[in-house]
């Protein structure tokens, strides 16, 4: 059982590095298709499902709330980008925002707190579920945001021909 565990922080931890780097195209200010906008948040909440799942503490009202407090607040960090999207390429591009990136950090993080915390100097959870409930927040709010990003704000924009993944500084 104890294999089980290692090898479920350690995913925890390689999908949020994945997510961390999938958001690189935000600060570069570069095109990116519907799919490189939505891997980030899939793997948030890939990540954010296996620290709730391998969680010793199961508050299942705590983690309903935080995703819902988070997929709030990401559907309206969503309309703060300035998006320029090709319509006929599919491509959106924002400029350069930092919340996207500061979230798949904070989520790595926490992904490397419990994986050092519980495989690395052996400490037991408080059982009170926090570490999970933060990682679901952080993922609902990268989905929400993306939702909002791609289907909301990224359409009623005006149409600049661009190329994926170039920059445009």
């Amino acid at each position: 059982m104890h294999i089980l565990f290692l090898i479920a922080h350690l995913a925890a931890v390689l999908l949020a590095a994945i997510a961390l780097w999938a958001t690189r195209h935000e600060l570069g200010e570069t095109a990116a298709n519907r799919f490189e906008w939505l891997v980030p948040p899939a793997l948030a909440v890939a990540t954010a499902a296996v620290l709730l799942i391998v969680s010793p503490g199961k508050r299942f009202e705590l983690w309903v709330i935080a995703i819902a407090v988070g997929f709030a607040i990401g559907l309206g960090a969503g309309m703060l980008p300035t998006a320029i999207k090709d319509f006929s390429l599919e491509l959106v591009r924002i400029k350069p925002r930092w919340d996207g990136m500061i979230a798949a950090a904070l989520l790595l993080l926490l992904a490397l707190a419990r994986f050092v915390t519980t495989e690395l100097m052996g400490r037991q959870s408080g059982g009170y579920g926090v570490l999970g409930a933060a990682a679901a927040f952080l993922a609902a709010y990268m989905a929400g945001r993306a939702v909002t990003l791609l289907f909301y704000n990224a359409p009623r924009t005006v149409h600049l021909d661009m190329v994926r993944g170039r920059s445009y500084r």
